[in-house]
């Protein structure tokens, strides 16, 4: 697809001076014929020359201000061009920072593939700790996290069997998990307490298991006013406090989570007979969650974890401390990065996006330092080495408050990643208006196809990507719409969407 592609960002200037005046007489005296001449060609010039300081004076062909009728009461930057020419296509504050909301996760993934490669993959290996009794007992069992942000507990699953085929069976001491890949913060800066409480802000963390999310449902057994619940995965560790009303019509069920600190959630409303309601709720500790789920599935198998003479629970140590396998017993690889962060970028989950960014960042540094701070660092340079210039950037989602970048920023970043060895993957992370992701229901109408990246905060919405021309990259673009109030926020999308249909048509 990318064979004949190339970014060049060539900036044509078309020249303006009068062409030459050929065709002249020997001698002191021209023809009339030839004077004649003479003046239509400097009549033509003049006239291309009128027509170029117009369109100079008329601007790029698509106005933002036809779509958005208060750019001087909102934070609104668009910028969109010709990838090949470098024709401006769309400028409306173009250069102003604002907050990029969920786009930048395009980012995110450009510099992720840029230190990483498209075809890095996550490892979590499970080995002894100290030493090996028999064939069937070992001292502690070690679990060593890298961070995977895709680890399912069937994945974990799939682990404790592996250990249980190394004909494993006890282990005297605990299971160990070594988390050093990660510092010890859960959030970026300036994520809200209203995210923290919400699936959208599960925690960050080196050990993870179903994005660090628990399933809860809860059902009504025919007309008793009794109720059951469920916990997938189960690890123990969460509670579920139900506070339902019976009722036989008017239902009404919300699961939630109070803080973000518990592993508490509670169950209100009302249920009719014979009712089941289903959420996702964050876990609070996730290293914890994971650990545990992982040590329940080790049971599962028939390994027992059994310090002292046994317990109602094993004992578990999560660590940020580097430990020593002596025996590696089994590994599970995730898939290829540039899965996971097409993942990320269908469907916009920020822990994942978290993750890569704090991989990258200890990739970089070594054990402890997969942080926001080293993150940000690097990120600041790759974003100055493609040419953005305002951007300031503290996560990987684009969910903290404190991100600001303009659309040109976000456009010279998009058109670094399409320049790049590994532009092909980095296209493909994008969704596909009105097929898949976010923009499944958006764009859809629209003669050109269309990739891009969404992002939504309260009073902000965005929109960046790729307008393709005969299934080639051919424009790229994006809209960031902030300090949006009342109606202005509520229509925003709908603006946003004819705004790029705009770009596409004129880009066609």
């Amino acid at each position: 697809m990318f064979s004949a592609f190339t970014l060049d960002r060539r900036r044509f200037v078309q020249a303006t001076g009068l062409a030459a005046v050929t065709g002249l007489v020997a001698g002191s005296q021209a023809s009339a014929a030839d004077e004649g001449e003479e003046e239509q060609t400097e009549e033509s010039d003049q006239e291309q020359q009128g027509e170029q300081t117009q369109q100079a004076h008329q601007g790029p062909p698509v106005d933002a201000g036809d779509v958005f009728d208060h750019l001087d009461q909102a934070a609104i930057s668009v910028f969109a061009r010709d990838i090949e020419t470098g024709d401006v296509i769309a400028d409306s504050g173009s250069e102003r920072p604002v907050q990029p909301a969920s786009t930048a996760k395009l980012l995110t993934t450009a510099a992720a593939f840029d230190e990483l490669g498209p075809d890095y993959r996550y490892e979590t290996t499970v080995g002894v700790v100290g030493d090996r009794r028999n064939q069937r007992v070992v001292e502690s069992l070690g679990v060593v996290a890298s961070g995977d942000p895709d680890l399912t507990a069937s994945d974990l699953e799939a682990l404790a069997a592996a250990v249980a085929d190394a004909g494993i069976e006890r282990v005297t001491d605990r299971l160990v998990v070594d988390v050093s890949a990660f510092d010890d913060g859960e959030y970026p800066p300036a994520w809200t307490l209203g995210d923290a409480v919400n699936t959208y802000g599960s925690k960050s963390s080196a050990f993870v298991v179903n994005h660090n999310e628990a399933e809860i449902t809860v059902s009504r057994q025919g007309d008793t006013c009794e109720f059951e619940h469920t916990v997938e995965p189960d690890s123990g560790l969460v509670d579920v406090e139900i506070e339902l009303e019976c009722v036989d019509s008017d239902r009404f069920v919300t699961i939630t989570t109070p803080n973000h600190w518990t592993n508490t959630a509670e169950v209100n409303g009302r249920m009719v007979p014979d009712d089941e309601a289903t959420a996702s709720v964050p876990v609070a500790t996730p290293n914890e969650h994971a650990a545990r789920v992982f040590a329940r599935a080790l049971a599962d198998e028939g390994v027992e974890i059994t310090p002292g003479g046994g317990g109602p629970e094993p004992e578990i140590e999560i660590t940020d401390v580097p430990i020593e396998l002596t025996e590696e017993v089994a590994t599970h690889e995730s898939a290829p990065l540039s899965d996971i962060a097409e993942g990320v970028n269908h469907w916009s989950y920020n822990m994942v996006a978290e993750n890569i960014a704090r991989t990258v960042a200890y990739e970089r540094e070594g054990t402890g330092n997969g942080s926001w701070s080293v993150w940000e660092a690097y990120l600041d340079e790759t974003l100055a080495a493609a040419g953005a210039e305002t951007p300031q950037i503290r996560d990987g989602s684009g969910l903290s408050r404190h991100d600001l970048a303009s659309a040109r920023d976000v456009v010279s970043m998009i058109e670094w990643g399409l320049d790049a060895d590994w532009g092909e993957e980095f296209y493909g992370t994008m969704a596909v208006a009105g097929e898949d992701g976010t923009l499944r229901n958006r764009l859809g109408d629209v003669d050109a196809t269309i990739r891009g990246k969404t992002g939504s905060l309260r009073g902000v919405t965005c929109l960046a990507g790729v307008i393709e021309d005969d299934g080639e990259p051919a424009t790229s673009f994006a809209v960031l719409a902030a300090n949006l109030t009342g109606e202005r926020a509520n229509g925003a999308s709908p603006r946003v969407d004819e705004l790029v249909t705009a770009i596409a048509e004129e880009s066609g």
